[in-house]
């Protein structure tokens, strides 16, 4: 395994145009959305608006800001950061387009957050914790710049999963860094976050064509039927929710709470 240095750089010039495009790095919700990617991004959304309320706001690993235009509703501030200057660049053209001051974006890495302790209500970080080394001090960051009672929604991804698997049949992309359910849980519960939430998706990879091995369980009819929802909630999480499952399901959303000191 790499060193958390250098697998920070590779990951910074790959998300400064080497493997990334910043046109296309941010999805968008879309209303009543079918397909299984856009309705895992429409849900976790949905948990920033319903759940996590206040003026202030970050967006943590923000890549090009798109995310902002839609979570920024009804905020004074919405703060979009990211290690990737190239990224940044193109957020701050389009929000000068829309004349939004509400937003702003400024480049940080995540184990080091440029802002003031217990100032943000809330914070999300969405399809990135899992690029990013040492959870632990990501999670501690957050909890310092959250205020007591102020909430999170983190994405997060667990190693002994089959998406651990297809990323490592892809070097060219970013480098993974999975950890497990435990750690995670660990870690948030190490510095004063409360867990209020635990959603668990994503048991089979959902993407990919690499390993050959795999294919039977990487083809796009998979996404379609996992995507179908029951009773509210999209059939892969139905599944990945299972006692027996769940550690190995590679996707955990996790809605948080600052406890106060």
């Amino acid at each position: 395994m790499k060193d958390m240095q250098a697998i920070e750089a590779e990951n910074r010039r790959k998300y400064s145009g080497e493997a990334y495009d910043a046109r296309t790095i941010c999805a968008r919700a879309e209303n009543d959305a079918k397909d299984y990617s856009s309705r895992m991004l429409q849900l976790k959304f949905e948990m920033v608006a319903r759940q996590c309320p206040g003026e202030v706001l970050v967006d943590l690993c923000c890549g090009a800001g798109a995310s902002l235009q839609t979570t920024a509703l009804g905020r004074t501030t919405a703060i979009g950061l990211d290690f990737s200057e190239p990224f940044l660049r193109h957020a701050e053209h389009h929000r000068r387009g829309q004349g939004d001051a509400r937003i702003a974006f400024a480049c940080a890495n995540a184990r080091a957050i440029p802002l003031a302790s217990a100032t943000v209500d809330a914070l999300y970080s969405l399809s990135s914790l899992y690029y990013v080394p040492a959870l632990g001090e990501v999670i501690a960051e957050i909890a310092r710049i959250l205020r007591p009672g102020g909430r999170c929604v983190l994405d997060l991804g667990a190693g002994p999963s089959l998406n651990t698997v297809v990323c490592r049949s892809y070097p060219e992309l970013a480098v993974s860094c999975h950890v497990t359910v435990e750690e995670m849980l660990d870690a948030c519960r190490a510095h004063a976050l409360a867990i209020v939430e635990h959603r668990c998706f994503q048991i089979l990879p959902m993407w990919g064509d690499r390993p050959r091995w795999l294919k039977p369980l990487l083809h796009p009819i998979w996404a379609r039927l996992l995507a179908l929802r029951v009773n509210g909630r999209m059939l892969d999480e139905w599944i990945s929710s299972l006692p027996v499952l769940r550690r190995f399901a590679f996707r955990h959303v996790l809605l948080c709470e600052r406890v106060p000191a």
